[in-house]
């Protein structure tokens, strides 16, 4: 029986199958496939039998999950190692999931059944009055809904006992580790511990050798089966793999990143992420076929295969602690380097990752071995402070290389005070290691030992994904991308809003890396990822608002529609205007017009069927637009206004874009008909934002609504001695030569009057567009005032009233002579 102490060696580290090893385990998984397939061949060919609907294989399911909820609790009081509370725990949390799927099934299925007993109406008073099918029909859906009521009402409590039986899991759990960590041995300073160990001394040493004969044994049949030259050749791959295959794997990889990543960082942490894939592949991969050594003893011995699986597992945790340091730090590739590490640094770090991954590895390895012999409690305390220890000369040798960062770049500063608190915290933790093997608990310094280094290697990790996001979410949505280019191009999308896209991407991305950070740093514990399972079955049961669920399925299906909807209507939307529109007859503001309500009409549909993709009804809707009538009454009365004002004004047109309007103290050119508001272009080239009820409420001036002619008008007085006759010939001769003004209708000189000694002069011209008048007139002018500077005509002056002010003190003064007081 293995010891306790050797037991809580082996509990608090998290379990081979849970290690975030995934592409080793698919490469594996990928190897095995073809080994595999054979058992699968001989599986009985008879089909199972598939329940008639869904309430039956509801019905079915909560029948085979009472018998799974038996078998746990069966299992929960043998179970003694945190692996094995961790999977009751995980298999309890699926047991409720799939109970809870069961229950949402029965409960759809009765209140259909419930629809269709509804649709019958009341039975009648007098039942002989009622079709026998009716009648019929009526109890048969009563029935149903009665045993899917009862059905339901099983499920839950099916439900509240799986839950008592995890809770009870995770108690028991809770107990058997704080007891573990608690557990003292004799301190190593002094002499009992090792009384003990020489005392079991001879019985440990015939457990050992017994397992060596077993080793030998196993090999030894291996090697007679493979046959040498195939063990030679097995065992030579393994060694390929693991350096030379693995080093080319990497060359490979910088070579494709430079051809066909695009540049910038991305390509950095994409050659960061092969090399830790690459590198954990291979050398779990050489473990796998190393391993077949223990797996082929004739006879096949349960130990050895245990010792197998042990070492594969401790291969690949150990390669990815090895190899995520590698592919940080480059050594040989200072330009590849992700962190913004100066070279002594990494000069000094570059032996810490491989001594970390042989440490994990060989700690792995000896908890198999430990397993496999059982050694007494002394013998299995000297292994758990052994361990421990070397845990804490690795931290120590860290903490003694001067680590700091320096430059003025953000990123150096962020992963400097990133390795302050790290080193930090590595600091803490050693010295609580330490005093921990002084006072001999053993198990709770090992526990803090595995922690300083799954702690680093999960950090490392998250730097890895971290970056690596941020690097994807701006390729994808970055300014200077050329797939966001095209994306934005296509949906009509500013390339700003793709931006904004790529961030919050990347925000929720990195909420759920640290996430999942977290929970692996919690691993040791004993904690596992059953309740992401747990909260996504909730999540997926949906949120009940009133009569309407929201569920995830529909917010998904509603975000595809609403986002295909838009591009849609976008190419539709360009594809008028563009295309369609411009073939026919109608002028530039018509086809706006056009343009502009089938927009509106597309984005009305696609958020009509977004919204019945999310379950809520046109009903529903015309409830909640009622419900909320009294508000918009008030509060968007404004809005409502100005909403329908420029839908009349696309469809009446008595203003359109081009138009020269006048509003108020306003005009210009209307440049744009929005759906609240009309962009007016004023003289100064600034723009007036105009509500659009003031074209429909208000007073509007369209100067260009008929296509009328601009008319020139000149306005001035010659003394009443000028010949008019030469004026009026001038005007003529000007507004003729001219190219703006029009011979028809014909330019015309009339005399308005004569008073003040002058005569005043009216002269009119007009020209196509009433918006060339200002400058037309400005030409005429200047042309006739040279004109008539020249032939010596002038001007008649502006009529002038003067008025004399006489102060009475100062005449009075002047009257009194010059002898009088003053």
């Amino acid at each position: 029986m293995t010891s306790p102490a050797l037991r809580a060696v082996h509990a608090p580290f998290p379990a081979p199958r849970r290690a975030p090893t995934a592409p080793a385990w698919a490469l594996l998984l990928c190897l095995l496939l073809p080994l595999a397939w054979p058992a699968w061949a001989q599986a009985p060919d008879a089909a199972q039998e598939v329940p008639a609907t869904p309430a039956d294989a509801a019905i079915a399911a909560l029948s085979a999950a009472s018998g799974e909820l038996q078998t746990l609790r069966d299992r929960l009081p043998q179970a003694q190692e945190t692996a094995e509370f961790v999977q009751l725990r995980d298999a309890a949390v699926a047991l409720e999931v799939r109970v809870q799927e069961a229950v949402r099934t029965l409960e759809t299925e009765s209140k259909a059944a419930q629809a269709r007993a509804e649709e019958l109406g009341p039975a009648p008073a007098d039942a002989s009055a009622e079709d026998a099918d009716v009648r019929r029909r009526r109890q048969e859906l009563a029935d149903r809904v009665s045993s899917l009521d009862s059905a339901v009402a099983r499920g839950r409590l099916l439900a509240l006992d799986v839950r008592d039986l995890r809770d009870a899991a995770a108690s028991a759990q809770n107990r058997r580790l704080g007891a573990t960590l608690s557990e003292r041995f004799g301190s190593p300073l002094g002499p009992r511990l090792w009384r003990s160990v020489a005392e079991d001394l001879p019985a440990d040493r015939q457990r050992v050798q017994a397992f060596l004969n077993t080793l030998e044994r196993t090999v030894g049949d291996a090697i007679a089966r493979f046959g040498a030259a195939a063990a030679i050749g097995t065992a030579l791959l393994a060694l390929a793999l693991a350096w030379p295959v693995r080093r080319l794997l990497r060359r490979l990889g910088r070579n494709y990143a430079i051809r066909h990543t695009p540049g910038g960082r991305l390509r950095r942490s994409a050659l960061a992420l092969w090399v830790v894939a690459s590198g954990t592949a291979c050398i779990g991969v050489a473990a796998y076929l190393l391993s077949q050594f223990l797996r082929w003893g004739q006879p096949a011995s349960e130990v050895m295969e245990r010792l197998a699986d042990a070492g594969v597992a401790a291969a690949v945790l150990g390669a990815l602690a090895a190899t995520l340091g590698n592919g940080l730090l480059l050594p040989n590739n200072a330009s590849w380097r992700l962190p913004p590490l100066p070279d002594d640094i990494v000069g000094r770090l570059r032996r810490y990752p491989w001594l970390a991954g042989g440490l994990i590895f060989l700690d792995r390895l000896v908890e198999a071995i430990a397993e496999a012999i059982r050694p007494n409690d002394a013998l299995g305390a000297v292994v758990t402070g052994a361990v421990a220890l070397s845990y804490g000369l690795l931290a120590i040798g860290v903490r003694r290389e001067r680590l700091h960062t320096g430059g003025r770049d953000g990123g150096a500063v962020h992963l400097a005070a990133a390795l302050r608190v790290l080193l930090a915290a590595m600091r803490l933790a050693v010295l609580l290691l330490l005093a921990a093997l002084c006072l001999g608990y053993f198990q709770f310094a090992l526990l803090v030992g595995r922690e300083v280094v799954w702690v680093t290697i999960v950090a490392a990790l998250l730097y890895l994904l971290w970056v690596g996001v941020d690097d994807l979410c701006g390729m994808l949505f970055g300014c200077d991308s050329r797939m966001a280019a095209a994306t934005a191009s296509a949906a009509g999308i500013p390339r700003r809003r793709m931006q904004q896209a790529g961030l919050i991407v990347a925000a929720v991305t990195k909420v759920a890396l640290v996430l999942m950070a977290a929970g692996l740093v919690l691993a040791p514990l004993g904690t596992s990822f059953s309740g992401w399972r747990e909260l996504l079955s909730m999540a997926a049961g949906g949120l009940r608002i009133g009569e309407v669920t929201i569920a995830p399925a529909g917010v998904a299906k509603a975000l595809v529609i609403l986002g295909g909807g838009w591009a849609a209507v976008q190419a539709a939307h360009a594809w008028l205007v563009e295309r369609y529109l411009p073939a026919t007859d109608l002028d530039s503001a018509s086809r706006n017009s056009v343009a502009t309500v089938a927009r509106y009409f597309g984005v009305t549909l696609v958020a009509a069927m977004g919204l019945a993709a999310l379950g809520i009804s046109i009903q529903q809707i015309g409830l909640v637009v009622g419900a909320l009538s009294v508000g918009i009454g008030f509060g968007l009365q404004a809005i409502t206004q100005n909403f329908i004002s420029g839908l009349i004004l696309l469809a009446e047109r008595p203003v359109k874009i081009g138009d020269w309007v006048s509003v108020g103290e306003f005009e210009g050119d209307v440049k744009k008909i929005n759906v609240r508001a009309t962009e007016i272009l004023v003289a100064d080239r600034s723009t007036v934002i105009v509500p659009n009820s003031d074209f429909i409420t208000k007073p509007v001036r369209n100067v260009t609504l008929a296509d009328p002619l601009g008319r020139v008008l000149v306005q001035f007085s010659v003394p009443l001695d000028t010949d008019v006759d030469a004026v009026r010939a001038t005007l003529l001769e000007v507004f003729a030569q001219n190219p703006a003004v029009l011979d028809e209708p014909a330019p015309s000189v009339t005399l308005d009057g004569i008073a003040n000694a002058s005569i005043a002069i009216t002269a009119v011209g007009f020209t196509r567009s009433p918006r060339i008048v200002g400058g037309t007139r400005s030409e005429v002018l200047f042309e006739l005032l040279r004109r008539l500077r020249a032939q010596g005509i002038t001007l008649a002056p502006t009529a002038q009233n003067i008025r004399l002010v006489q102060d009475p003190d100062a005449a009075a003064a002047r009257d009194a002579g010059p002898g009088a007081p003053a």
